[in-house]
C-alpha cells in the first residue's frame, strides 16, 4: 500500500514537472534593422466582409531556464491581428482574430455579434 501511493507520488512530481517544462510558443515578430527588407503578409477574410478596423496586439512574457551553471531569460510573446468586419449582405459584425501571420492565413478564432433584446443582457435598473 505505501508503495503504491509513493510510485503515484512520483508519477505526480514527474507529471508537473513536465508540464512546467513546456516551451511557450513565440508569435511576435522577430527584431529588425534598418537595413531588412519590409515583411509583407497575406491573410485570408471571406469575399463577403468589409474590413471596418484592424488591430496589432502583443503580449511579451519572460521565459526563464535555470541549471547549475546559472539563469537565462528570453522574451517571448503572443501576437494578435484583430480584424473587425461587417457582412455586406447580412449587416452581421464579426471579429476576426488571427496570430502567428507569417505561418498561418486563416483566423484562429472568428467571433460573431449577434443582436438580442436589451432585457436579456441588461437588468432593468432602479428609474
Amino acid at each position: 500500500m505505501l508503495s503504491s501511493i509513493r510510485a503515484a507520488l512520483v508519477l505526480v512530481v514527474a507529471v508537473v514537472a513536465a508540464a512546467a517544462c513546456h516551451t511557450p510558443v513565440n508569435t511576435v515578430p522577430g527584431p529588425v534593422t534598418p537595413d531588412d527588407p519590409v515583411a509583407h503578409y497575406e491573410i485570408e477574410i471571406p469575399d463577403a466582409l468589409e474590413v471596418k478596423s484592424v488591430s496589432f496586439d502583443a503580449t511579451t512574457f519572460g521565459d526563464v531556464a535555470g541549471g547549475e551553471f546559472g539563469v537565462a531569460t528570453q522574451v517571448g510573446g503572443r501576437a494578435f491581428l484583430k480584424v473587425h468586419a461587417i457582412h455586406s449582405k447580412t449587416g452581421d459584425q464579426y471579429l476576426l482574430i488571427y496570430e502567428d501571420i507569417s505561418h498561418r492565413k486563416t483566423p484562429v478564432q472568428i467571433i460573431r455579434f449577434r443582436a438580442v433584446p436589451d432585457s436579456r443582457m441588461f437588468t432593468p435598473g432602479p428609474s
